[in-house]
């Protein structure tokens, strides 16, 4: 448990994005995040300093002052900031190079491997059995009907199979039949040595290049954007593989060429990282699809058989909400609390867009 994307994840927990059904799945989520306790019986910390966004071009303080009227409409506070704002958020900011920014101060982060050991605890209490180290080999099919798991040691029976297998789903998917249009994106994360005076601010993301940072205890982690052969920032993938009955999974190691980048961008932005020294850094994967949004529900054609993965990086901040109405689904027929239908795998079926990119 733990071992795969949930260990590197930045845990970043946000409402600022720009389609309402992403927002409302951020209200959701977070209702459950401030009263985690209450659910799990453990502890987890959600940190509410908000989410700073800051625009170094006029298109970019357009982009960021786009989606107020949604946010406006459903009650969320979010501010449009100018410089002086910006550095009283973040003392020492460097904000000469900026056209503004955008801040929610419900926005924030918590930590995905505590988030998990509460979520197993209670799950374990429960009485749920879990398998670790054992290989989901295949879905169970008998004609339209998903009924069960083969596992390495031996068959799962099953009214219901949920898929909740991250960038690994397009594989295990195929042993049913079901073609899903996930694939692996790899992303890495660095963290520095202590900056005390830095604690406690939020987090910061350059809007044009990626590049944001966090206060992780008296530490800060980065989170930047893969650079590409001619040294551009990518935040997302342009395109997705070819095929998905093979794909390639990068290797989860950090490219040479980051951390000077990150050095540079930090110390551009702050003079508390002029100095800035790197303790620790890793890779995970994105769980990316088509539109940067993940495949929620039921599996058209294939009885008993659900999805739920493909979350582009937001899996972390949504999985309460997520899992509430992927149940709800599984159990009622259809989500009630929030209509997921346009997370239906149907929609890539039907060649249907109804969601923006949302990489960060």
């Amino acid at each position: 448990m733990g071992s795969g994307t949930t260990k590197g994840g930045l845990g970043g927990i946000r409402h600022q994005f720009v389609d309402e059904l992403d927002v409302r799945l951020s209200l959701m989520a977070t209702d459950f995040w401030r009263d985690f306790a209450a659910y799990t019986g453990s502890v987890h910390e959600f940190e509410e300093r908000g989410y700073l966004f800051l625009a170094e071009t006029a298109q970019g303080l357009a982009q960021l002052r786009e989606p107020l009227p949604l946010y406006e409409r459903l009650g969320l506070p979010v501010e449009m900031l100018d410089r002086a704002d910006i550095e009283k958020l973040v003392p020492g900011i460097r904000t000469d190079d900026l056209a503004g920014g955008r801040v929610c101060l419900r926005d924030g982060y918590g930590d995905p491997l505590a988030a998990l050991a509460g979520f197993l605890a209670a799950a374990l209490l429960a009485g749920v059995r879990v398998f670790e180290g054992t290989a989901a080999l295949e879905i169970v099919r008998e004609g339209d009907r998903a009924t069960g798991v083969r596992t390495a040691i031996g068959d799962v029976s099953a009214e219901r199979v949920l898929l909740a297998t991250g960038c690994w789903t397009a594989a295990i998917a195929a042993t049913a039949g079901v073609s899903v249009p996930v694939w692996p994106y790899r992303r890495s994360i660095m963290e520095s040595a202590p900056i005390p005076e830095l604690a406690g601010t939020p987090m910061v993301i350059e809007w044009e290049s990626g590049f944001h940072f966090r206060p992780k205890e008296l530490r800060q982690r980065f989170a930047m954007p893969n650079l590409t052969a001619d040294g551009r920032a990518e935040k997302g993938p342009s395109d997705g593989p070819p095929s998905f009955d093979a794909l390639e999974f990068p290797p989860l190691e950090v490219p040479a060429a980051l951390e000077p980048w990150v050095k540079a961008r930090a110390a551009r932005r702050h003079p508390a990282f002029r100095d800035v020294r790197i303790v620790d850094r890793w890779s995970c994967y994105y769980e990316m699809t088509p539109d940067d949004h993940p495949v929620v529900g039921r599996v058209p054609g294939v009885e008993g058989l659900y999805l739920c993965a493909g979350f582009s990086g937001h899996g972390f901040m949504h999985s309460p909400a997520i899992a509430q109405l992927v149940v709800e689904e599984m159990l009622d027929g259809r989500a009630t609390t929030l209509d997921i239908a346009d997370l239906s795998l149907e929609r890539f079926r039907a060649r249907r867009r109804p969601f923006r990119a949302a990489v960060l």
